[in-house]
């Protein structure tokens, strides 16, 4: 049921408002979810390490993980 213009207009009915693109219609989704799933893994061992094992190495594996997530925000920005 579409709310008349003067509704939408007091603010008692929201806007209906249309999404142009469906999530089936994203190609790079596997990939992205796959560097997800690499950035969280590596973000987690790279605390553990940090925490229990060694500094330096533990930051090196926590910006590797950055460095991932950095490339999955550029593969969402040119989708």
């Amino acid at each position: 049921m579409r709310p008349t213009e003067t509704e939408e207009q007091n603010g008692l009915q929201p806007p209906v408002r249309k999404h142009r693109r469906k999530a089936d219609s994203d190609q790079m989704l596997g990939l992205r979810n796959i560097l997800n799933i690499i950035f969280m893994l590596l973000a987690l061992a790279g605390v553990v390490v940090y925490v229990w094992v060694d500094s330096t190495i533990g930051t090196y594996i926590v910006l590797t993980a950055m460095g991932i997530k950095m490339v999955e925000c550029c593969l969402r920005m040119l989708r």
